[in-house]
């Protein structure tokens, strides 16, 4: 998220192998709880402080990922868009845990 809210560069890029590129379970060096516990807090500091400097019109500018000419367009393709689609996801994954715990 950091990139795509342009507030800064991607910080833990070496969980890719584990996470993104690769179908689930098909690798055995998946990071420990621990790895992925400290980078997730990592991530979230520098988030919260990059949400407290930003100002409400901020929100509604055009995220990384999309063309300037495409936001002209299409207006909603916006910032705050992403939180809201990138927060319903993590959502979602907590559902599954918790639903996984039963």
């Amino acid at each position: 998220m950091l990139p795509l809210l342009s507030l800064g560069e991607r910080l833990h890029p070496e969980f890719d192998l584990a996470f993104v590129s690769n179908p689930d379970k098909s690798r055995g060096d998946i990071p420990s709880h621990e790895q992925v516990r400290r980078a997730w807090n990592v991530v979230n500091a520098e988030l919260r402080k990059g949400f407290e400097r930003m100002s409400w019109s901020d929100w509604v500018q055009r995220h990384s990922a999309v063309s300037e000419e495409d936001f002209a367009k299409d207006a909603s393709r916006n910032r705050f868009a992403i939180l809201l689609s990138r927060t319903n996801h993590l959502s979602y994954h907590l559902g599954q845990a918790v639903l996984g715990r039963k």
